[in-house]
């Protein structure tokens, strides 16, 4: 009988927790990488259509009409690509991080679970522009011609339909609200969310209230989401580093 058994000891010192001795830490890591990586995509593709768009149109009115839809018949399956791309990796954002927050809380509660549906509509709403932009551009829209040929008809109904295109946006917004809600909160106890990142993701959320304190304005405060996927993206690749 050793020493160490008299006297009720252990024989060796115990260590230090490592956190590599997790057995989720590979996991972990390759979800922060998956979430990551789908931020800072989402965040390129985004900053890719106003480009894309202005290359391919040459039109040079601001009044949308059937003419300058025909004049630019590539400019549906663009937006259409690259909101769906914007729309997937949000999508892919948002359930990564899930995954990530259940491997230390397994057990989820209501209020978070709320928190990621909303981050999912969030994301369909991406997708429900990309089909909106999309169908501008079938028979339906070259259908303005035999509904009317005159230039103030199809530019109501156009603009009709750009209005449809932003309530998706719209969407975003609302679903995206939710979900940083969800982050601030259940992403801060599970020590996903630093302080410095939960500064960031609040000041973000002003760009919303903005629109709601100025109704009639340019809708850009919606677009601070996009924003936050890069903010999020970038965070999340810092953290799959260590």
């Amino acid at each position: 009988m050793s020493t160490a058994d008299l006297l009720g000891t252990p024989a060796d010192p115990p260590r230090p927790h490592d956190h590599t001795d997790d057995p989720h830490t590979e996991e972990r890591r390759r979800l922060l990488r998956t979430a990551g990586r789908a931020g800072v995509g989402g965040f390129v593709a985004w900053l890719c259509q106003p480009l894309l768009v202005a290359l391919l149109s040459s039109s040079d009115t601001d009044v949308p009409t059937l003419e300058t839809l025909e004049a630019a018949p590539w400019v549906g399956t663009v937006e259409v690509v690259l909101f769906s791309v914007i729309g997937g990796c949000l999508l892919t954002l948002v359930l990564a991080t899930w995954r990530v927050l259940r491997l230390s809380r397994p057990h989820a509660s209501v209020a978070s679970t709320v928190g990621l549906v909303m981050g999912l509509v969030a994301g369909a709403g991406w997708l429900l522009a990309a089909a909106g932009s999309l169908s501008l551009y079938t028979s339906v829209g070259a259908g303005l011609a035999d509904v009317s040929p005159r230039a103030e008809v199809q530019a109501a109904a156009l603009q009709a339909s750009y209005v449809a295109i932003t309530a998706a946006l719209v969407l975003v917004a609302v679903g995206s609200t939710g979900w940083y809600v969800m982050l601030l909160t259940a992403g801060r106890r599970s020590g996903l969310v630093g302080t410095p990142l939960a500064v960031v993701l609040a000041l973000l959320l002003l760009g919303p209230a903005h629109q709601l304190a100025a109704p009639w304005a340019a809708p850009w405060g919606l677009v601070t989401f996009v924003l936050g996927s890069l903010v999020l993206g970038i965070a999340m690749l810092v953290k799959a580093r260590r």
